[in-house]
C-alpha cells in the first residue's frame, strides 16, 4: 500500500504542479533489443530458404550462430504488454535489413554469423531471419521484399498502438564481406583463406585485386540496391552507388587500425567488413550521401520508424554526417521533429564524442545525440566490482560536468547547446547507458550480483539523459561466461529462450523485474529526473585512500525547487549518513531552509515493509541523509497531505 501511494498518489502531484507539455525524447526510457537474442517467436524463419542449414543452434549456446529471435518475438511480447509493464516507451532494434549470414574470418580470427544486424548486403530488404510468412492473425503475407517490408511496418504500427516507438539502428560506415581480395590472382573466391577476407592496411592507395563475391548459401552477393526499386507500389530511384566496386575504400585492415587517431581509422575496413568511401573529395560523394538520405528516409517515412540510431560514427568522415542529418531532415521535411538521430562513437572522450553533434561549423546541428560512453565506463568503474567490493565514483562526476562544459581558454563546449528541429539539443539527447552489446559487454558478469545489477539500472534511471536498458537487464540476465575486464561478446546471449512464451509472463513476477518497473515509475512521476540538471553532492575527495562507496546527487528544475530530487548510494555492506549542502554547481541554494524531503520506497530493492523516511533542510543549507548498507535511495521534497488527493 505504501509503494501504491508513494508512486500512484503522492508522486502524481509533482507532474501537476509542472506543466511539461507534450512527450520528448527526454521523457523516453530506451530498451535496446538484440533482435535474433530476444525471443524467438516463429521457429519456421531460424533457416531461410537456401541458407546453410549449420548457421542457426537451435539449443542457442553457440554465440556466434544464429538464435532465432525475430520480429514475431518482439510481437508477442508488445501484445502481452510486456514492455508497458515494464514502463519502457521506445525499443531500439539491431539492424534489420538484410545481411551476409555468415563469414570464415572475423573478429580474433574466427568465423561467425550475421545474427547482429550489422553486415549489410541488401539496404533495401529485411533479412528473412527476422520475419514470417503471416502475420500475428495467420494472413499471408505477399512474397518477397514487399511482405518482409510489410511485416517490418506491421511491427511498427503494433509498437505505436502500445505508445512505443521504434528506433531503427542503421550503418553508413561499412557493409558485410560482399568483396573479397584475390590475393592469389585465380579470379575464385577461397572462402577458408584469411588473407582473401582481411587484406593488411595499404596506407597509399588501395587494393586493386578486389572482387565481388557470390555465395548464396551465406547471402554473400553484390550490395544492393543496384537501382531503382519498387516497393508498396512506389518506385524509388536509387542509383546503385553502393553496388559499385569504386564506392568503396579497399584499404584492408591492421588489427591496430581502428584505434588510430590518424585517419586509418576512418578509412579502413571494419575487419572483414567493407568500408564505404565517405570522404568528401571522391566523385561520388554527393551521389553516396543522397542514396543513404533515400534509404533511410523510406524507412521513416514508409515503415514508420521514429529514429535512427548510428552505428560507427567515428570511422566515417565527420563532413559526410554534417551533409546525410542536414539533406535527411530536409527530405522527412515536417517529421524531423519528431525523429531522433543518435550515434555511437566507441569513445570515452567527451571531445570525439561531442564533436560529431557539430556540423561543418559551431552553428549546424549534426547527430542529434551520442550515446555517452564516457558516463557508462564511469558508472561501470564504480559499480562492476565482484561481491562487496566497489570502486570511486569520481568519473561520474566528472562526466556530469563535461556533460554541460567544455575545454579551457573558451572554446565550444563538448556537446552542441544549440536545440534541433526537435526543439532538444545534445546533452538534453545524450543516452545514458551502463551495458550494450559491443566489447564492453553485459554488466552482470562473473560474479557480479543481482542486486548489484539493480543498482546499475537504478543509477542509469536516475542520472541525466535519456536511460537505455539493454534486454534482459529487467530479469538481472547474467552472462555467467563474462569476466570483469577483457572485451567479450558472451553477453550476447538469448533472452527467453526455445520459444518459451510462457516466460513472458513468469519474467514479470521476478523481484528484479519489479525493482527496475518501480524505478521507471519514479522516473515517470518525477519531472527533475527526466527533464532536470544535475548537481553532485556527495562523493570522498580523488585522493582518498579510503573510499566509503557513498554517492549522492541532485536533480533539479531551477525555477521549480519544490520538484528537486535527491538520489543517494551506498555500496557499502555498512549503514551510512551523509550531510550535504544543497547547492547547485552555481552555488545557489537549491531549496529553502525547512524544505523536507520524503524517501520513496521502492520495491524490489527496499526490504518488504519498509516505513517513510524524512530529513529537513537546516540554515545552512545542509540535510541529513541515511543510506542504508547496499542500496538507492531516492528523496523527493514533502508535500502536504491534503496535496496528494489534488487532481
Amino acid at each position: 500500500m505504501y509503494l501504491l501511494l508513494c508512486l500512484c498518489l503522492s508522486l502524481t502531484c509533482s507532474i501537476s504542479a509542472f506543466s511539461e507539455g507534450k512527450r520528448t525524447w527526454q521523457d523516453e526510457v530506451f530498451y535496446f533489443a538484440l533482435t535474433d537474442r530476444f525471443f524467438d517467436g516463429d521457429p519456421t524463419n531460424n533457416s531461410p530458404k537456401g541458407a546453410a542449414a549449420n548457421l542457426y543452434d537451435h539449443k542457442q549456446n553457440d554465440i556466434n550462430s544464429y538464435h532465432g529471435g525475430d520480429f514475431r518475438g518482439i510481437e508477442i511480447a508488445l501484445e502481452r504488454n510486456y514492455f508497458n509493464n515494464l514502463g519502457v516507451t521506445a525499443i531500439w532494434i539491431t539492424p534489420p535489413v538484410r545481411n551476409v549470414w555468415n563469414t570464415s574470418y572475423d573478429l580474433a580470427d574466427k568465423g561467425k554469423t550475421g545474427y547482429h544486424g550489422y553486415w549489410t548486403q541488401d539496404f533495401m530488404d529485411i533479412d528473412p531471419h527476422l520475419t514470417s510468412a503471416t502475420k500475428m492473425d495467420g494472413t499471408p503475407y505477399p512474397r518477397g521484399r514487399n511482405g518482409r517490408m510489410a511485416h517490418y511496418r506491421d511491427l511498427v504500427n503494433l509498437a505505436h498502438s502500445k505508445g512505443i516507438r521504434i528506433i531503427q539502428d542503421v550503418v553508413c560506415n561499412h557493409t558485410g564481406p560482399v568483396f573479397y581480395y584475390d590475393t592469389n590472382h585465380n579470379g575464385k573466391f577461397d572462402r577458408f583463406g584469411k588473407s582473401e577476407w582481411i587484406a593488411p592496411y595499404k596506407r597509399e592507395g588501395f587494393h586493386h585485386n578486389a572482387k565481388w563475391a557470390k555465395f548464396p548459401e551465406w547471402n554473400i552477393d553484390r550490395t544492393q540496391p543496384r537501382g531503382p526499386i519498387n516497393v508498396f507500389g512506389k518506385t524509388i530511384p536509387f542509383t546503385g552507388i553502393l553496388g559499385r566496386m569504386s564506392t568503396y575504400g579497399r584499404k584492408g585492415f591492421n588489427n591496430d587500425s581502428l584505434g588510430k587517431g590518424d585517419g586509418e581509422e576512418v578509412m579502413c575496413d571494419f575487419f572483414s567488413l567493407r568500408d564505404i568511401w565517405t570522404n568528401p573529395s571522391a566523385k561520388h560523394y554527393n551521389e553516396l550521401v543522397d542514396e543513404f538520405v533515400r534509404i533511410y528516409a523510406f524507412y521513416i517515412e514508409e515503415i514508420g520508424v521514429d529514429g535512427l540510431r548510428i552505428d560507427t560514427i567515428k570511422h566515417v568522415h565527420h563532413q559526410f554526417w554534417a551533409d546525410f542529418t542536414s539533406r535527411l531532415r530536409k527530405k522527412i521535411g515536417n517529421r524531423a521533429k519528431d525523429v531522433i538521430l543518435f550515434g555511437e562513437a566507441y569513445d570515452e572522450t567527451p571531445e570525439v564524442l561531442g564533436k560529431y553533434t557539430y556540423g561543418t561549423d559551431d552553428n549546424d546541428v549534426s547527430i542529434g545525440g551520442m550515446l555517452n560512453f564516457q558516463m557508462c565506463w564511469a558508472m561501470r568503474n564504480y559499480l562492476r566490482h565482484g561481491g562487496e567490493k566497489y570502486g570511486h565514483p569520481n568519473g561520474i562526476e566528472i562526466a556530469m560536468s563535461d556533460l554541460h562544459s567544455g575545454p579551457d581558454k573558451g572554446k565550444r563546449p563538448y556537446y552542441n547547446p544549440k536545440p534541433g528541429p526537435d526543439g532538444l539539443n545534445a546533452r538534453q539527447k545524450s543516452i545514458t547507458f551502463i551495458e550494450n552489446h559491443d566489447g564492453i559487454n553485459r554488466f552482470r558478469v562473473d560474479d557480479i550480483t543481482s542486486r548489484r545489477n539493480s543498482l546499475a539500472n537504478a543509477m542509469v534511471l536516475t542520472l541525466e539523459g535519456i536511460p537505455c536498458l539493454y534486454y534482459g537487464t529487467e530479469n538481472s540476465l547474467h552472462d555467467t561466461q563474462g569476466k570483469i575486464g577483457p572485451d567479450t561478446e558472451t553477453g550476447r546471449l538469448t533472452f527467453i529462450r526455445n520459444n518459451n512464451g510462457g516466460q513472458v509472463k513468469k519474467i514479470q513476477a521476478s523481484n528484479a523485474f519489479h525493482a527496475t518497473q518501480t524505478l521507471i515509475k519514479a522516473r515517470k512521476y518525477l519531472p527533475a529526473l527526466r527533464r532536470g540538471l544535475t548537481a553532485p553532492l556527495w562523493l570522498d575527495s580523488r585522493e582518498s585512500k579510503h573510499d566509503d562507496g557513498t554517492f549522492l546527487f541532485a536533480r533539479y528544475i531551477s525555477e521549480k525547487p519544490e520538484l528537486t530530487v535527491l538520489v543517494g548510494f551506498n555500496l557499502s555492506q555498512n549503514n551510512s549518513t551523509l550531510s550535504p549542502a544543497l547547492i547547485s554547481p552555481q552555488q545557489r541554494a537549491l531549496v529553502p531552509e525547512g524544505t523536507v524531503f520524503e524517501r520513496i520506497s521502492l520495491r524490489g530493492i527496499d526490504a518488504r515493509g519498509s516505513q517513510p523516511e524524512f530529513a529537513t533542510v537546516a540554515a545552512n543549507e545542509r540535510i541529513n541523509l541515511p543510506l542504508k548498507a547496499d542500496s538507492v535511495s531516492i528523496w523527493r521534497v514533502k508535500k502536504q497531505t491534503s496535496e496528494l488527493h489534488k487532481k
